[in-house]
């Protein structure tokens, strides 16, 4: 039977024991298969093309091309709004709570945004954390793409990205509420914060590449956090890039 606590621990612990060692090794994709072969089959109608959303999602890629031209301030904005920006307060029950344009468990929010740029219109080059209240940027350090690097196994495409943003979670924000179970739930807002800015990029005409390899010790050490209470969970680079398909881009 376990304690109150005991929940908590073990869902940190969980992250503390799951980090890509730095011996990994690239594997190819797995084999495709039918998950349920036996079962009866029916045939979808095909969805209608003609529909905004669905372009998006259908020219959504992973871009490794990036070619560091100079982006809009106003881009990155868009960006971030995307992101985790603030769309209204709402009232439930008596309760009033900010609606944000990604979903997130119980209101609570558990997510903040890095934002490490270079070649941005009136943005000096360095790392800066997102406030969705101001709709602003706080900077945190000089730290550019291309600082980030070894950090992130050595995938140098970041290089020539406008903004590689990093998403991180305050666990505790959402496991006060919900126990362990908070943590699962941080990972999926992660991913829901990340496919609104990979939508928006296309939307913009730029390239976007999702990275959930790293090195935990060192992102977060760069980040300034301390990778246990409050920690990275996933990157993704965003820039201008050669429309030209280029290697590596699918």
């Amino acid at each position: 039977m376990y304690t109150d606590k005991e929940p908590l621990e073990l869902a940190l612990l969980y992250h503390l024991n799951s980090p890509v060692p730095k011996s990994y090794v690239k594997r190819v994709s797995a084999t495709q298969l039918r998950y349920m072969p036996e079962a009866p089959f029916l045939e979808l109608p095909q969805a209608p093309r003609n529909n905004q959303l669905i372009e998006l999602l259908e020219q959504r890629s992973s871009v490794r091309s990036f070619d560091n031209k100079v982006m809009p301030l106003v881009l990155l904005a868009q960006l971030l709004d995307a992101g985790c920006g603030i769309n209204g307060v709402r009232q439930v029950e008596g309760q009033f709570f900010e609606g944000r344009n990604s979903p997130s468990a119980g209101g609570l929010y558990p997510m903040e945004i890095f934002v490490s740029t270079q070649a941005v219109e009136d943005l000096a080059a360095g790392l800066y954390h997102y406030e969705p209240r101001g709709h602003g940027l706080h900077r945190v350090s000089d730290a550019v793409p291309t600082d980030f690097v070894e950090a992130l196994l050595h995938q140098h495409y970041v290089v020539n990205a406008n903004a590689l943003f990093v998403f991180t979670s305050v666990f505790m924000r959402s496991m006060c509420k919900y126990g362990a179970r908070g943590y699962r739930f941080a990972l999926l807002e992660a991913g829901h914060q990340a496919e609104n800015i990979c939508l928006m990029a296309v939307q913009l005409g730029l390239g976007s590449l999702c990275i959930g390899g790293f090195h935990d010790m060192s992102l977060n050490t760069i980040l300034g956090i301390d990778g246990k209470h409050h920690a990275a969970l996933y990157c993704v680079a965003v820039g201008s890039y050669s429309k030209e398909l280029g290697t590596g881009d699918y």
